[in-house]
């Protein structure tokens, strides 16, 4: 049994290099880490189940099913499976995703 460890923040750990880092990956679900440059975004897309953003710094635009608003670290949103979600990084930043 291997047990997986890291930082995702600022602890004494090793943090992961690549922008994006599987974290978990489970049957239809990944729990993954994302880093995002500022002007980088994701187009409208779908998800046929739920998924959650946390917002680890920075700023992200996050649009579902057409209502955009801006998180900043330490927020999070959960929009349901099915709804059209778009993501616009406003500043450099880094998100926490289960999909």
């Amino acid at each position: 049994m291997e047990i997986a460890h890291g930082s995702l923040l600022a602890g004494p750990h090793t943090r992961p290099e690549q922008p994006n880092h599987v974290l978990l990956k489970r049957e239809n679900h990944r729990v993954l880490r994302k880093s995002f440059e500022p002007g980088q975004g994701m187009a409208p897309h779908h998800a046929p189940h739920d998924v959650l953003v946390v917002v680890l710094s920075g700023k992200l635009k996050i649009t579902v099913a057409g209502d955009a608003r801006l998180f900043q670290a330490g927020d999070y949103v959960v929009f349901p499976a099915g709804a059209e979600h778009a993501l616009y990084c406003e500043e450099a930043a880094q998100a926490l995703i289960y999909l």
